[in-house]
């Protein structure tokens, strides 16, 4: 499912819908992180904010492994909570006093393939771990 909303991320891109591409980029990352949490034995609930949860598992004592996996979560949850930082932005914009700025006018070109580019690597990051684990 990671993957299609990749894919999803890249043909909005391709169509010129960076907000759309932001948000399958955001779906995507979670997806990847709350796979993660799976393979490592544990449910991930229903959050938009997985790398909390993962993060929490790992300050909590609950997720020991080799130096080299654990470096890649914390570098799986760095890039991660960039695109979970992204919130309800790319779906209905913010609010501000003066009026509620769309979506549009937040994500151009240039933001949309770093975000989208985030969750590339976090998807191959997610599956680099994945198979270092013995589940």
């Amino acid at each position: 499912m990671s993957e299609e909303d990749i894919e999803d991320s890249e043909s909005d891109y391709t169509e010129r819908r960076y907000a759309s591409s932001v948000l399958h980029a955001e779906s995507s990352a979670q997806k990847s992180v709350k796979g993660v949490i799976v393979a490592l034995g544990f449910e991930p609930g229903k959050t938009h904010r997985p790398s909390l949860v993962l993060r929490g598992l790992i300050i909590a004592g609950l997720v020991n492994l080799r130096e080299e996996i654990m470096r890649d979560l914390d570098r799986l949850i760095s890039l991660s909570l960039v695109l979970e930082d992204q919130g309800v932005a790319p779906r209905y914009g913010w609010e501000t006093v003066d009026r509620v700025i769309k979506p549009s006018e937040i994500y151009d070109e240039e933001k949309a393939r770093m975000l989208i580019n985030n969750a590339r690597e976090v998807l191959r990051t997610a599956k680099k771990v994945v198979g270092e684990l013995d589940c």
